[in-house]
C-alpha cells in the first residue's frame, strides 16, 4: 500500500523504463547520420524528461509503508478478519450478502507465491495477503467469488492478484503476476476459454481490486491534496476482459473520527470511509456501480483455529478478538 511509489521495485522499474525510452529518443534525435539534427526535438524531449521526472517525484509521495510493514500489528501472527454487510449490484439489482475481508502477513515463495512455513528459507518473501470473499444469492442460483492479492512488505509491490469464481453457469480463473517490468495476465473463463498476455503498466499503476488495502496506506501526515494514479478494472468478471490502465484521481479529507477517501475513475466514483486512527479500518465502501459494504464486525484472530461448529459465534462473542469501535 516503504513509500509505495518512491521505494517500490515496481515503480522504480516502470520509471526507469519510461525514462530510458525518452533517453533513446533523445539519442536518436542526435544521430545525424539518419536524419538532420533537430534542436526543437531534443529540447522538447529533454524538457519532457525533466518534467516527467518531476511529475513522478510529485505523485509518488502519497503513500507510506503504514499497515503493511507494522510489526506490532502483525507480530501476533493473527489475521485481521472483517465481516461486511454487503449489497452487491447484479443485473441492475442490489443483492444482500455477507462479504469477508481477510488480511494476514505470511512468507511466500517468490516464484510460485505459495506459503512458506520453513523459517530457514532465505529466499522467501514476506507479504500481506488480502482476501475478498463473497457469496451472492441470485434468484434460484448463486454467484461466488474470491479475490486474493499478495503485496510485498519490503517494497509495497503487488506481487500477485487472482480471482476465482462461479456464476452457477461456469467457472472463471484470472491471474496477474508481477515479473519486475511487466505483469503477466492469464484468464480462463467458461465463456472465452484461456487467454494470456503481458501488461505493461504506466507509472503509479494499480488494480481496482487493490483499493480496499491501498486506501488504508495513504500518507495522512501530508495535507489532503488530490493525486493521480493509473487504475485497471476489477478481475472479478466472467469474461476475459482487456486490461487497460486509465487515469484515476484520489482525494481524501478527515471528518471527526473518520477519513473519507474518494477514487474517481473511468467507471465513476468509489467512496471509502476509514477509521481516523490506526489501523484505519475500512468502515464503509460505496462502489461506483451502486454496490455497498458496511462493516459489521472486525476481529483480530487466528481464524484457522476456529473451524468447528459454533466457533464463529464463539469468536464473535470473545472481546479479546474484537477491534474497538
Amino acid at each position: 500500500m516503504t513509500d509505495y511509489f518512491c521505494d517500490s521495485e515496481r515503480s522504480r522499474g516502470i520509471s526507469r523504463y519510461f525514462l530510458l525510452r525518452i533517453a533513446r529518443d533523445v539519442s536518436a534525435s542526435l544521430d545525424m547520420t539518419k536524419r538532420p539534427f533537430r534542436v526543437g526535438s531534443v529540447g522538447s524531449l529533454l524538457l519532457l524528461a525533466m518534467t516527467s521526472t518531476a511529475f513522478i517525484a510529485a505523485t509518488q509521495a502519497q503513500f507510506t509503508p503504514g499497515i503493511l510493514a507494522n510489526d506490532s500489528y502483525w507480530g501476533d501472527r493473527k489475521a485481521e478478519f472483517d465481516f461486511y454487510e454487503g449489497q452487491l449490484m447484479r443485473d441492475a439489482q442490489l443483492r444482500k450478502c455477507e462479504v469477508l475481508h481477510i488480511f494476514f502477513r505470511e512468507r511466500i515463495d517468490p516464484k510460485t507465491f505459495t506459503r512458506v512455513d520453513d523459517a530457514t528459507r532465505a529466499d522467501a518473501v514476506t507479504a500481506i495477503r488480502m482476501n475478498q470473499i463473497w457469496s451472492v444469492p441470485i434468484g434460484m442460483f448463486v454467484e461466488q467469488g474470491s479475490i486474493t492479492a499478495h503485496c510485498r512488505v519490503d517494497s509495497g509491490v503487488l506481487a500477485r492478484l487472482t480471482f476465482v469464481g462461479t456464476d452457477s453457469f461456469g467457472n472463471a480463473v484470472k491471474k496477474v503476476e508481477w515479473t519486475g517490468s511487466t505483469f503477466n495476465y492469464m484468464s480462463d473463463t467458461y465463456r472465452d476459454g484461456t487467454t494470456t498476455s503481458p501488461i505493461s503498466p504506466l507509472v503509479n499503476s494499480f488494480f481496482y481490486d487493490e483499493l480496499p488495502m491501498r486506501v488504508r496506506t495513504i500518507d495522512w501526515s501530508k495535507p489532503p491534496v488530490d493525486f493521480e494514479i493509473q487504475l485497471a478494472p476489477t478481475l472479478a468478471r466472467f469474461r476475459s476482459d482487456h486490461i487497460e490502465f486509465k487515469p484515476a484521481r484520489i482525494s481524501w479529507k478527515p471528518i471527526d473520527k473518520t477519513i473519507e477517501v474518494s477514487a474517481q475513475h473511468s467507471g465513476g466514483i468509489d467512496r471509502f470511509v476509514l477509521d481516523r486512527d490506526f489501523p484505519f479500518l475500512l468502515r464503509e465502501w460505496q462502489m461506483a456501480d451502486g454496490s455497498k459494504l458496511k462493516l459489521k464486525r472486525g476481529l483480530k484472530a487466528d481464524y484457522w483455529n476456529y473451524s468447528k461448529e459454533g466457533d464463529r459465534e464463539r469468536a464473535l462473542k470473545n472481546p479479546m478478538l474484537q477491534h474497538p469501535d
